[in-house]
């Protein structure tokens, strides 16, 4: 059940959930940070990006550089396959 209110305003976007099946790129990496059992925190910190930054990626708002995606290769064992275009 779901209470909405007219004139509340969402303080924190809703969760997104675990996907069953991958569709997006966001998709993708989020199980891959999930299947190395690491939070978007950890992530962030072995990364140097920000946690707002990744949260964007899962939920794709945004699509990681090619720098960015060679910094999350061996932390999260992503393929070059699926690398974003430059």
């Amino acid at each position: 059940m779901e209470v909405v209110y007219a004139n509340f305003k969402q303080r924190y976007s809703p969760r997104k959930l675990i996907p069953t099946e991958v569709k997006t790129l966001g998709d993708y990496l989020l199980l891959r940070r999930i299947k190395a059992n690491l939070s978007q925190p950890e992530v962030a910190a072995r990364t140097g990006f920000t946690v707002r930054k990744i949260m964007a990626w899962e939920h794709d708002r945004a699509i990681p550089s090619a720098n960015e995606w060679e910094g999350l290769k061996p932390i999260l064992g992503l393929e070059d396959s699926l690398r974003p275009p430059s």
